[in-house]
């Protein structure tokens, strides 16, 4: 299962990052990606989650599951606190920080016991939902963003 994760988390970045090739660098600010947000801003909210999912890992890994507190009744109030924080950092930080986000995330899930994999954290998920509501699934659903603004003729693929 560890392997497959991993499999998934890569392939699903790895479309983001080339959905993120297909950017025009004039419009990297402006909004309409998705509602009032740029790029900029959808690489600042990726870069977050990847962190929440290491964060999720982090703890697992060290016996302190139950500190995992997140609720999904949250998520609008932080991504309109990301969406705010990442306005004002240039694309290029953003970037930086998706990057590290990412190479984190994966870092913690590759290091994983697997077992730890069907342990239930404090917001009731497993560590292996969160990792793919934070990892795979996010990635898919941003790369379908970027896709439907700046390349509306490809192909969407799985990831």
């Amino acid at each position: 299962m560890p392997d497959e994760l991993l499999g998934a988390l890569d392939a699903s970045h790895d479309a983001f990052i080339q959905a993120l090739s297909n950017v025009d660098a004039d419009l990297v600010t402006v909004p309409g990606v998705m509602d009032d947000w740029s790029v900029r801003d959808l690489v600042v909210h990726v870069a977050f989650w990847s962190e929440h999912g290491a964060d999720a890992l982090a703890l697992a890994a060290a016996g302190r599951g139950e500190e995992f507190a997140y609720s999904t009744a949250e998520t609008d109030a932080m991504n309109a606190r990301i969406l705010a924080e990442g306005r004002s950092i240039s694309p290029a930080a953003a970037l930086a920080r998706e990057d590290a986000a990412f190479t984190a995330f994966r870092t913690a899930l590759a290091a994983l016991d697997p077992s730890l994999l069907a342990v239930r954290l404090g917001n009731g998920d497993t560590v292996e939902e969160v990792v793919r509501y934070d990892g795979p699934e996010h990635y898919a659903e941003h790369t379908a963003h970027l896709r439907a603004w700046f390349a509306p003729d490809e192909p969407e693929a799985d990831g």
